[in-house]
């Protein structure tokens, strides 16, 4: 049985949320990569769905993860997000 989340998770792309779809049982939508910096339309639902149920924002830890979570992180209040990654290690 697959663990119930609450909040709805965003990832980058459709093989992120496969990848999480297959962990856990939870609202999954993706931002396109930095398409999310152009569909205001999606902005504004995450922003509800902040509001409402909380996110939890699965990207990956290079650049581009760190420029996404960070645009999503405007969208709410602190409390109602969540950052989930795995930081980069130098070396590694």
């Amino acid at each position: 049985m697959k663990k119930q989340v609450r909040e709805v998770i965003i990832v980058e792309g459709r093989y992120d949320k496969n990848a999480v779809l297959q962990a856990v049982d939870a609202t999954v939508f993706e931002t396109s990569g930095f398409g999310i910096f152009k569909d205001r339309d999606k902005l504004r639902l995450f922003s509800a769905l902040a509001a409402k149920r909380g996110l939890i924002v699965l990207t990956d830890s290079d650049s581009a993860g760190f420029l996404i979570r960070n645009r999503i992180k405007g969208l709410s209040t602190s409390e109602n997000i969540k950052h989930a990654y795995i930081p980069d290690i130098p070396g590694k």
